[in-house]
C-alpha cells in the first residue's frame, strides 16, 4: 500500500489568513407575542434562527428567561432533521437547558433552528435561543494538486 501527499499548499505551521472562525448567533423570543399575542398551542413550532447552507452547527441551546405557562416543555432541533437534536423536553425552568449529546451537524442547504413547544399551550414566557456556527463552504474548490502528486508515492 502506498501513501500519496495530496495536501494543498500551506504547510503545518500557523493558520491561513482565510481560516474560518466559529461565531455565535442568538434570538430572544417573547412567547406571549406569538399568534396575535395569544401565545403558542401544544405542538407549535417556532422557527428561531436562520442557518445558512454549508454551515456546521457546533452546538445550540435555550436559555429560559421567563418560564412558559403551565406544563409546556421545549425541544430544539433543525427543520429538516432531528427536532430534539440539541434540547429534548426542557422543563422550561428559568436558566439554561440541558443539552443533548447529539450536537454537531453540517447543514448542506439553508434551514432553520426550531423550538417545539410541547405538552401544553403557553400564553407567557421568554426564551433566548443560541447556536455556535461555522461556515464550512469551500473557499477555493479548485484542485491545485499536480499529476505528479497524484502519481508519486511518498
Amino acid at each position: 500500500m502506498a501513501t500519496y501527499n495530496v495536501t494543498a499548499a500551506g504547510g503545518t505551521t500557523g493558520h491561513p489568513a482565510n481560516g474560518r472562525t466559529p461565531y455565535l448567533v442568538e434570538n430572544t423570543i417573547d412567547v406571549s407575542a406569538v399568534n396575535g399575542d395569544t401565545g403558542t398551542a401544544d405542538g407549535d413550532i417556532l422557527q428561531c434562527l436562520d442557518i445558512p447552507a454549508e454551515t456546521l452547527i457546533m452546538e445550540a441551546g435555550i436559555e429560559v428567561i421567563t418560564a412558559l405557562s403551565s406544563s409546556a416543555t421545549i425541544d430544539l432541533g433543525i427543520t429538516g432533521g432531528d427536532v430534539d437534536r440539541y434540547v429534548d423536553g426542557d422543563t422550561n425552568a428559568t436558566g439554561f437547558s440541558t443539552l443533548t449529546a447529539t450536537a454537531r451537524v453540517i447543514v448542506s442547504s439553508a434551514d432553520t433552528l426550531d423550538a417545539l413547544i410541547a405538552g401544553a399551550a403557553s400564553s407567557a414566557g421568554k426564551i433566548r435561543v443560541f447556536a455556535v456556527l461555522c461556515d464550512v463552504s469551500g473557499i477555493d474548490e479548485t484542485d491545485r494538486n499536480t499529476a505528479t502528486q497524484h502519481d508519486t508515492a511518498v
